[in-house]
């Protein structure tokens, strides 16, 4: 499937590169990220030419994970709108365990909280008069919970842009 996922997100990058000459920019994105680990729904909006903050909410089996990112932007040497993008972050996420553990015949159920850091690298694409934007990145983060854990995540985003 993560094979399947990196062959199309290549595909529709090569493609967006050969389409976007003289694409216009866009202020926001509204869309859907495809990830392992943190995969949701993305709010990118960009504070200036070169700069952006996003947001994504991932929700995983009994999980929700906020994560907020501020980015840089710069030009991907004549490839259009095609943007190169670096950045840093945090992200809160809320589990709860599945009730494996049982009491009296009835099923306990755990939760947990966890807070880390998070950094981003990748590629940023709008789409030639289309409001499309796709990017695709790796987001290595940390969580400290019990310990320190780090976790080495990628994703393809699509946005409806505005």
């Amino acid at each position: 499937m993560k094979k399947n996922i990196f062959i199309v997100a290549t595909i529709l990058c090569a493609l967006s590169i050969y389409t976007t000459t003289n694409a216009q920019s866009y202020k926001n994105g509204l869309g859907l990220r495809f990830g392992g680990l943190t995969s949701g729904l993305t709010l990118k909006h960009f504070t200036n030419q070169t700069t952006a903050l996003e947001g994504i909410v991932s929700l995983g089996r009994q999980s929700v994970i906020v994560t907020g990112l501020y980015e840089k932007h710069a030009p991907l040497g004549g490839a259009g709108s095609a943007k190169i993008f670096y950045g840093f972050g945090g992200h809160l996420g809320f589990f709860q365990d599945g009730g494996r553990y049982y009491y009296n015949d009835s099923r306990i159920y755990t939760s947990s909280t966890v807070v880390g850091i998070d950094g981003i690298l990748g590629l940023d694409f709008k789409l030639n008069k289309a409001p499309i934007n796709i990017s695709m990145d790796i987001k290595p983060f940390v969580d400290f919970f019990g310990g320190n854990y780090f976790y080495m995540d990628g994703g393809l985003s699509l946005r409806y842009t505005f």
